[in-house]
């Protein structure tokens, strides 16, 4: 390798450097020999290391020679590579090869001039001939002899939304957590313990009327009372790593570059997982939730019956992350023929998202259901039951210390309860266990309950005059409240706007993109999450109703370091590219804000 490469062109070189030169460089020859003989008097000059050399060739009469031998050199092998490559593959190093599988393949696969002979050979031979498929032609390889139609660069056709990413504020941070004092009420405020403040007194000066026989100081008005907590955020540390080999870099080249697409990929990645944090991300795991009920009845007209031999049934809650263990079973039950079974689930537990059902039939666990985000589930069908299945017996990851604080965590009060919020640092409407689909009677009830608060109500910093801005749900949920203002049509006051385009014909079709506040009378956007889960949204205030709070967000991405990439030094045949980033999501004041979970996606059976 020395009598061809000197070490100039050994030494690293810019991104882009190399390829730039050449680019440069390639008008001024007209055949890529030419260009080849040219470079290499530079190429073999690092032969003068070999050996105790210390110094490049610098006689020309060496660099000639060495030169011309190295040309001859190369263009044996390559012809020889191109022309016998089988016996070429022979001399390479079976370990190497296994190890490397598509560089196997593509060195092993017949050349074109291999297939050629092949194919020249078979047409004498009728039984060769009668066996002469398309796949036989290698069509749709890179050995076959079609155009190999293959589109530069890849087509990236999966979703990426990052919904509270993209809107909350990423205000900058330092040390390891985010410590603030917060008032949460003061005398007259009724919030945060506080009431209803009296200020009427007598006169000051009570002894005789006279400033003389009074004892000092006068007798002043009582004073005034704050409830005070503290907030003690810590920072999580968050990363994500992508690789690719040299090779796949390599034979990228003049179609993608690779590394390129690699790290657009981890930025992906790393938003979405930020995201997911966001939403439902704990420090510690969800508790097993209590036992479900179940009630056998007969099936209805548009249910197919439970013919299966389950018992009793189980169920877990879920967050993105994992499951919690299995609850005690039910009570046992038999169907019989034409048979349903409504199961009841208990409350939610803290910070959970949806539900597994687990069905036992005496021997046996299998998983009936998954993803389950309402108060109850209808059983049905199943003549044939899946596979069996271990219910976990523990936790399977819903919470750990490496995780900052989600907002559901926080709205639900799971939070409150880990030693990073105060007590009943929570949503200021919370119902875990709504039992209906999402509709007017179940919006109105929680704007009237964030707007009253929870006055006197002990220590709780509860909601007082809330007004939220948005209602984010998933897609379903938000889909049904479309169809009550539908459904109910002139029962239901509405605007309905017609652009000039819609003059002309008739579009069909109607969706709710606003939701006004009955009570405040501002108007609440709708949003569709993508990746929430079904069963729950939230009513999300982003900014408080008063100017003087000091509070410019309620909800804020703090971060120490934002995102950082970093490539790591190579020290084997791979490229290695890691995003990290130091911070947490913020919850100023999650009283502002509401949660509702138990959405139905039926109020009438079969619940499903």
């Amino acid at each position: 390798m020395a009598d061809i490469l000197s070490m100039e062109q050994l030494a690293p070189v810019k991104n882009g450097a190399a390829t730039s030169e050449a680019a440069t460089e390639a008008p001024r020859y007209s055949r890529s020999g030419d260009m080849l003989k040219a470079k290499m008097s530079y190429m073999v000059k690092g032969a003068g290391y070999v050996g105790n050399g210390n110094q490049a060739l610098s006689d020309p009469t060496q660099v000639l020679t060495k030169a011309h031998q190295a040309t001859i050199s190369l263009r044996e092998e390559t012809n020889r590579g191109f022309t016998a490559k089988q016996n070429v593959v022979k001399g390479l190093n079976s370990q190497f090869l296994g190890q490397f599988g598509n560089l196997k393949t593509a060195l092993t696969a017949p050349s074109v001039n291999e297939s050629l002979q092949q194919i020249v050979q078979a047409i004498g031979n009728p039984d060769l001939t009668r066996s002469f498929t398309a796949g036989n032609l290698g069509i749709g390889t890179v050995s076959g002899l079609v155009p190999f139609d293959l589109l530069a660069p890849s087509r990236l056709i999966y979703p990426m939304y990052t919904v509270f990413r993209n809107k909350l504020p990423r205000p900058a941070g330092q040390g390891t957590s985010r410590i603030e004092r917060v008032f949460t009420g003061i005398s007259g405020t009724q919030t945060g313990g506080q009431g209803v403040v009296d200020i009427s007194i007598p006169e000051l000066v009570q002894s005789n009327g006279s400033l003389a026989n009074t004892s000092w100081p006068l007798n002043l008005p009582s004073a005034g009372s704050q409830t005070e907590v503290q907030l003690n955020v810590p920072y999580r540390f968050f990363g994500l790593t992508e690789s690719l080999s040299w090779l796949a870099q390599f034979a990228g080249q003049g179609f993608e570059d690779i590394s390129a697409l690699a790290n657009l990929i981890l930025l992906q990645e790393m938003m979405l997982g930020e995201e997911y944090q966001m939403i439902a991300g704990t420090a510690t795991v969800l508790a097993t939730p209590g036992t479900p009920t179940a009630t056998v009845r007969t099936a209805g007209s548009n249910e197919t019956a439970f013919n299966t031999t389950i018992t009793a049934v189980k169920v877990a809650a879920t967050n993105y992350y994992g499951s919690t263990a299995v609850s005690a079973a039910s009570t046992t039950f038999a169907v019989a023929s034409g048979q349903v079974v409504d199961v009841t689930f208990p409350a939610m537990p803290s910070g959970g998202q949806s539900w597994n059902i687990y069905g036992y039939n005496g021997t046996n666990y299998y998983l009936l259901a998954t993803g389950v985000g309402g108060t109850k589930y209808t059983l049905q069908g199943f003549s044939t039951l899946p596979a069996t299945v271990t219910p976990p017996a523990s936790d399977t990851g819903t919470g750990t210390g490496t995780r900052m604080e989600g907002i559901i965590p926080v709205l639900t009060g799971k939070s409150a309860g880990n030693a990073i919020y105060p007590s009943n640092w929570q949503g200021g409407y919370v119902n875990s266990s709504v039992g209906q689909h999402l509709n007017y009677n179940v919006l109105y009830t929680a704007l009237q309950a964030l707007w009253d608060g929870a006055p006197g109500a002990g220590n709780n910093p509860g909601a007082f005059r809330a007004d939220p801005a948005e209602i984010v749900g998933e897609g379903g949920d938000i889909m049904r409240l479309s169809n009550d203002v539908i459904s109910q049509g002139a029962a239901t006051n509405y605007r309905l706007f017609l652009d000039q385009p819609d003059v002309s014909g008739v579009r069909v079709g109607a969706a709710v993109s606003e939701f006004q506040n009955p009570i405040t009378r501002s108007v609440l956007k709708l949003v569709v999450h993508p990746w929430l889960t079904q069963g729950t949204a939230m009513l999300m205030s982003y900014q408080l109703p008063q100017t003087w709070t000091n509070i410019a967000n309620a909800w804020e991405m703090t971060m120490v370091q934002d995102y950082v990439s970093i490539a790591w030094p190579v020290i084997d045949a791979t490229f290695r590219y890691s995003i990290f980033m130091y911070g947490a999501l913020v919850s100023h004041a999650p009283q502002y804000s509401g949660i509702l979970q138990g959405l139905q996606v039926s109020d009438t059976t079969p619940f499903s």
